[in-house]
């Protein structure tokens, strides 16, 4: 058995576009002469690698702290597709056979169209995983994340795939329990049983 994280962390994580900087702050420090070492983090919900609530784009559902925990844990496969590419339901015929969750491997700049999210949801897919910021184009984000979160695929966006082989791997993608909000951090984990 081997352990792949997955993760990126808020402050090394491509960040989108719009959202403000992570700002990290050592309040307290040992080696000045304090008992222990303390920080502030300001940052938001969706930094670094993180999990998307149904309630981000979708008014009065799931926060995250309500989201089902299975649909983050189980049989992932991991796809590669090109970089900088607008994937249809095309590019995943035949490829979604067995499996409940999918990582998309894009090279951070690899997004769904809306017949590709329409038809994961077809599919039964339960956790869609990308390595961008985000499963849509900046020009589509509101219809994707709506057809994806309102037909109950979770969504963690901001892996980090560069490392992992295609293949099917248990996903272990627990969102921190922030409370009722849009979105927390993942620590993921991707088991290679191979």
């Amino acid at each position: 058995m081997k352990l792949i994280d997955i993760s990126r962390s808020i402050v090394d994580a491509p960040k989108y576009p719009t959202a403000p900087e992570t700002v990290i702050t050592q309040v307290d420090k040992i080696a000045e002469g304090k008992d222990s070492n303390f920080s502030l983090v300001s940052t938001n919900t969706h930094a670094g690698t993180h999990a998307d609530a149904y309630c981000h784009f979708v008014q009065d559902d799931k926060t995250i702290d309500s989201m089902p925990l299975e649909l983050y844990y189980g049989k992932c496969r991991v796809l590669s597709f090109p970089e900088h590419a607008i994937l249809s339901q095309k590019d995943f015929e035949g490829k979604l056979d067995g499996v409940k969750r999918v990582a998309i491997h894009g090279g951070n700049y690899t997004y769904l169209d809306v017949t590709a999210a329409e038809y994961l949801v077809s599919c039964g897919i339960c956790c869609l995983l990308t390595d961008g910021w985000s499963p849509a184009p900046l020009d589509n984000e509101k219809e994707i994340h709506r057809t994806l979160l309102l037909g109950r695929v979770a969504i963690v966006e901001n892996v980090e795939l560069g490392h992992v082989e295609d293949g099917d791997y248990e996903l272990i993608a627990f969102p921190v329990n922030y409370g009722s909000f849009d979105g927390a951090p993942v620590r993921a984990v991707l088991v290679d049983n191979r």
